[in-house]
């Protein structure tokens, strides 16, 4: 599945992923994948989503990679303090890193 769009449902993620929209919504709740709540329903910035992916491959993630992406998104997200996008981004690195060493 091609993305064309800049801001997806999580319907389109869940297609993209080969994911449950389920497992999407409960990576939303978990703060694990940032979206934006309108209403009732959530939109995902593709960059955010990209900053997922990053964040937690499995692979050796380059740090550089990850910290040029993560200027990309606290830009683009700059009605959210940097600060809030920082710790973020250190929770999920975190997460990945303990994942690793288990």
């Amino acid at each position: 599945m091609k993305i064309d769009s800049e801001i997806l449902t999580p319907e389109q993620v869940a297609g993209y992923l080969q994911l449950n929209k389920d497992t999407v919504y409960r990576y939303i709740r978990e703060g694990k994948l940032i979206a934006s709540r309108l209403g009732r329903s959530y939109r995902i910035k593709k960059d955010n989503l990209d900053l997922f992916l990053l964040a937690t491959s499995t692979g050796a993630v380059d740090s550089q990679a990850l910290f040029n992406k993560w200027m990309k998104v606290a830009e683009s997200n700059s009605d959210i303090p940097y600060a809030d996008v920082q710790k973020d981004v250190e929770a999920a690195v975190d997460e990945v890193r303990r994942r690793k060493i288990k």
